[in-house]
């Protein structure tokens, strides 16, 4: 094996092993112009966390959680919200007599918040405050420069031309308080299904709303999102003429380079199918839902998804199912965050009811279908409720709900307006010695503020 091996090494050129021997020169050998490092330089890379000597020079490791915390206190944003926290608006306060400490939403940064508690609670209170904070410019709130571009998920049941009915919370946005005429969100615009005129006038009733019907380019649509619109269900038998339906449509997709699909040729393939009454029918029926969706003209205006303008979709309709809705609203969703606007805000309302940098908030009145949403969420706050069930949902992701039984007489002791928060990353101020004060495993008993526009979710009183 040696013998081999040298003979390889033999055979070589010279001029190769003239080069290697030149190339091994240049990159292992030291060379004249070799420089110690300066240590000085490599110590700027350190990141320096804890102390600080001065208010005014923060270790970088400070700055970012500052500028990076969902909520900050007041004495935080006198400090500091010139250069960490641009923008900001009031959520709430703590404590009633004697000190009274302010706590501001940082809506300069995306942020993911999850809301629960019973009907009544205040639950949707505290979502428009959010809202406000982060679409309407107001010395009374705060300091915004950069409203974001809102769009606000609502699915409810919808039966006997709307008997029981609840609009979205969100379209009062746009109609101001007698004390605060002026400050509202400037522009508010409902997508419904072009299945239900009369959910309609009842968001036509409210000044300066916009209603659309929520339509579909055909061009962007696909194989899954058709299927599940015919009423497919992977789980399910597929029956005989929906297979061959499922073919074409594969086939299209095979055949199509551009991606563009094309539903005209779908349409003409289907018409050349040898299907009898019965199948005719059934499929007539699935494809009738899809069509009421489609716009085949392309002449539907569609919503602008400006900064500081909001826009709601409610897909509350007898004929739409959970399922469906969800489809549509992952469609909507996908159009909203290709839209331009640099900030953006998510909002589902009433999350219970279904299933990239965005701000993301989620109201609902059952947390336990919900669950895996509250790890993911940088706040948590929490109204009133008396559910054993809801606070063991909780208690799975909040690493401050140890004593059980103090925690759950707190919160069933709440207040309409009264919540616990819990922000871990919240940043509430900072100690002597530069450390930053935080609330890992504390929850925040907080007073919410009052809002600057329309009230629209109160509960209805029989007298």
């Amino acid at each position: 094996m040696q013998r081999s091996s040298v003979s390889i090494e033999d055979s070589a050129s010279e001029d190769i092993t003239s080069e290697n021997s030149q190339s091994e020169q240049s990159y292992c050998a030291p060379s004249e112009e070799y420089q110690e490092p300066n240590f000085g330089l490599i110590d700027q890379l350190i990141t320096r966390r804890g102390t600080t000597s001065t208010d005014t020079i923060l270790p970088e490791a400070i700055k970012r959680d500052i500028g990076h915390a969902p909520l900050v206190s007041a004495s935080v944003i006198v400090k500091y919200g010139k250069d960490l926290v641009p923008q900001y608006g009031f959520l709430g306060s703590k404590g009633t007599e004697g000190e009274v400490i302010k706590l501001f939403h940082n809506t300069n940064v995306p942020f993911s918040t999850f809301i629960c508690g019973v009907q009544g609670s205040g639950k949707s209170h505290t979502t428009a405050c959010m809202l406000e904070n982060a679409l309407i410019p107001s010395q009374q709130l705060g300091r915004l420069q950069a409203p974001v571009a809102a769009l606000v998920f609502s699915y409810s049941e919808f039966s006997s031309g709307g008997s029981g009915f609840t609009l979205s919370e969100a379209a009062f946005l746009g109609s101001a308080n007698q004390d605060t005429a002026s400050q509202k969100v400037k522009k508010i615009t409902v997508l419904v299904s072009p299945s239900n005129p009369a959910i309609k006038k009842f968001y036509r009733a409210i000044p300066g709303i916009k209603v659309l019907e929520f339509k579909l380019r055909a061009k962007s649509l696909d194989i899954a999102t058709l299927l599940t619109l015919m009423g497919m269900n992977e789980k399910s038998d597929v029956p005989l003429y929906m297979a061959k339906v499922e073919s074409i449509l594969r086939a299209i997709a095979t055949e199509n380079e551009d991606g563009v699909f094309d539903y005209s040729l779908f349409k003409q393939k289907i018409a050349m199918e040898n299907f009898d009454p019965k199948q005719t029918n059934m499929l007539d029926m699935r494809l009738g839902l899809l069509e009421s969706f489609l716009d085949k003209d392309e002449n539907t205006p569609e919503p602008t998804f400006r900064p500081g303008e909001i826009t709601i979709m409610d897909l509350s309709d007898p004929f739409i199912t959970p399922n469906t809705a969800c489809i549509l609203f992952k469609l909507g969703l996908e159009r909203f965050t290709q839209s331009r606007a640099l900030g953006k805000m998510v909002v589902l309302d009433e999350a219970h009811k279904r299933h990239k940098g965005v701000r993301v908030i989620i109201s609902t009145q059952e947390p336990t279908l919900s669950t895996d949403l509250i790890a993911l969420c940088s706040v948590t706050v929490i109204h009133r409720f008396t559910s054993p069930a809801w606070y063991s949902a909780l208690k799975k992701h909040i690493n401050a709900m140890e004593n059980d039984e103090e925690i759950l007489r707190q919160i069933e002791s709440l207040e309409t307006g009264e919540a616990l928060v819990y922000a871990p990353n919240a940043v509430m101020g900072k100690e002597e010695d530069g450390t930053l004060i935080k609330l890992p495993g504390q929850l925040l008993k907080l007073n919410i503020r009052k809002r600057i526009t329309k009230d629209g979710g109160e509960s209805i009183m029989a007298i």
